[in-house]
């Protein structure tokens, strides 16, 4: 069921919500008695915590992306949430279904008094309740199961080239998820993308041929930074 905004203001003060992952703008948290979400920019407390949460030496963040996270914490238009709720909205509308299914089932907006706007969304598990893992750690765990490896790749490869074909301004392959739907069987999952370029003229967004050369581009990087995972 979906939350009200009412309802995560009074979880998000009372601090009940457990934080399932922290990146350099955004936190993400589990709902609970639901299969649902939600994500929002890191709180002032969580601003603090430097940029690599839980790992040594402590890097604070960015000065711009502290500012930026005060100043468009409530804005709807530069806000990365309320951008990913609207690009999720227009690419829903014209992926062909085999990629639509990458993406979350369910992404609603809603503006939170304590911490902004917020994204909630279906939460990606495995079959068995434990947490996705990237697709390059989960790659590196099957390496000795040739066969399920190199599914793995193929199913790599066909989901970039949808993207490519449908020109989704999706450029980081690092948060490519596995979700295990069964012992033998998965899907990928695209559930954190920021779809808005952080540039003055966005010509990617303007020139869609640009925006395929990125994602082959940015792929390519990936495939390469961990080539011995792929081999």
């Amino acid at each position: 069921m979906m939350p009200t905004a009412e309802q995560l203001d009074e979880w998000f003060k009372a601090g009940t919500l457990k934080r399932l992952g922290i990146g350099i703008r955004r936190a993400c948290y589990a709902i609970p008695d639901t299969d649902l979400c939600v994500k929002c920019y890191r709180s002032e407390e969580e601003i603090a915590l430097g940029k690599h949460v839980g790992y040594e030496p402590f890097k604070p963040l960015r000065a711009s992306v502290i500012v930026e996270i005060r100043k468009n914490r409530f804005s709807d238009r530069k806000n990365t949430s309320c951008q990913e709720w609207r690009y999720y909205r227009s690419v829903i509308k014209r992926a062909p279904k085999e990629l639509a299914e990458a993406f979350p089932e369910t992404i609603e907006r809603l503006l939170v008094p304590v911490r902004g706007w917020c994204l909630v969304e279906s939460m990606v598990r495995n079959f068995d309740g434990t947490p996705p893992r990237k697709f390059h750690e989960a790659c590196a765990a099957v390496v000795n199961d040739r066969g399920l490896h190199q599914r793995m790749l193929s199913a790599l490869k066909s989901l970039r080239d949808r993207l490519v074909e449908s020109r989704i301004r999706f450029y980081d392959p690092q948060n490519i998820l596995v979700q295990w739907t069964s012992a033998a069987s998965f899907r990928l999952r695209i559930v954190d993308f920021e779809p808005e370029s952080r540039v003055a003229i966005p010509l990617d967004e303007l020139f869609p041929f640009l925006a395929r050369m990125k994602i082959r581009r940015r792929f390519d990087r990936y495939m390469k930074m961990f080539a011995p995972v792929f081999s």
